[in-house]
């Protein structure tokens, strides 16, 4: 199930690439610990991807999460994706 807090954080991942767990969730509107779960989620589905450095995670979008987002734009070519465009689950 993909809902508001999800595609939130994947949207977050997308207009903040690099951004760690922290800044993830402060952009986001959640705990850290809450931010860490979603990512893992979209991680594992192949829609973000990890890096290292050092102790800290750094999230980005990954092509699958990209088209994803951009495939709920009402006009595909619109440009990066907002918060009210993506798919939301009630």
């Amino acid at each position: 199930m993909f809902g508001r807090t999800r595609a939130t954080v994947l949207w977050v991942i997308a207009e903040h690439t690099g951004c760690t767990t922290t800044q993830l969730a402060t952009h986001a509107g959640i705990s850290p610990a809450s931010a860490s779960e979603h990512a893992s989620v979209l991680r594992k589905a192949g829609l973000t991807a990890l890096t290292r450095d050092g102790k800290t995670a750094r999230h980005a979008i990954g092509p699958s999460g990209l088209t994803l987002l951009n495939s709920a734009l009402p006009n595909s070519s619109a440009g990066s994706p907002t918060p009210m465009h993506v798919p939301l689950q009630p």
